[in-house]
């Protein structure tokens, strides 16, 4: 069983939780100590988690065999399993195979889905001393939003949480480029591996255009991804 938080656990299996392939899987080893962030690439019930391998020189032969915790996001539900990193092969692609678990360890942690993004964002702190303080504005990335929210990567942290910034974000809906301003309050910072800090972002007080252009972004994207429209 994995340590137990103040959030109610509970337990599935990882066929039931259905994590989205190309997910970010986060590997912990405990002995030797080492941490991989990886993507998830496929499983097989009762067989195996199929999972990209470390990019570059990083020697992994010695960690076959090695016990592991395994986490990463299904929909708005971070999971977590314990299991061992049964073979890492080289060939046709660098990819790891994981021992199957039995059980899959989860918890909602968004009451929003997720929707996979591509933008360039535009971030200034709205306390004029702590822009100058952590150089903005600047111009970073994000993979995932929701009609609430959005999650920006940055290669360290971008102030604490509850502080208050302006995105500017340019993106396309029904084919017509929308530059955007939100207000957003940063809700959490977790470090996802070295040189990657996601922050966790909470729009605040959107206009009411300005809410319908996002959620109608956000709708589209999702469209996108069952395959309904061709990304934009």
């Amino acid at each position: 069983m994995l340590p137990t938080t103040n959030i109610q656990q509970i337990e599935k299996s990882l066929k039931d939780l259905m994590p989205a392939i190309g997910e970010t899987v986060s590997i912990q080893f405990q002995s030797p100590r080492k941490r991989f962030a990886l993507k998830l690439l496929g499983f097989k019930e009762n067989g195996s988690v199929i999972v990209s391998a470390p990019q570059g020189s990083v020697n992994t032969l010695n960690l076959e065999g090695a016990r592991l915790t395994a986490t990463l996001m299904a929909g708005n539900r971070r999971c977590a399993f314990v299991s061992r990193l049964l073979k890492a092969n080289p060939s046709p692609y660098p990819h790891w195979h994981l021992g199957y678990p039995d059980t899959v360890e989860y918890h909602q942690v968004r009451k929003h889905q997720r929707i996979p993004v591509n933008l360039a964002i535009s971030i200034d702190h709205q306390d004029e001393a702590k822009s100058v303080k952590f150089g903005m504005p600047r111009v970073l990335h994000s993979q995932d939003m929701s009609a609430h929210g959005i999650a920006v990567d940055a290669p360290s942290a971008l102030g604490q949480v509850n502080d208050k910034y302006f995105l500017t974000l340019r993106f396309q809906v029904g084919g017509l480029d929308q530059v955007i301003l939100l207000p957003t309050i940063l809700r959490s910072i977790q470090n996802i591996e070295a040189g990657v800090v996601l922050h966790g972002m909470e729009f605040d007080d959107l206009e009411e255009d300005t809410h319908l252009l996002v959620t109608a972004f956000v709708y589209q994207q999702f469209l996108a991804e069952l395959g309904y429209l061709n990304d934009e």
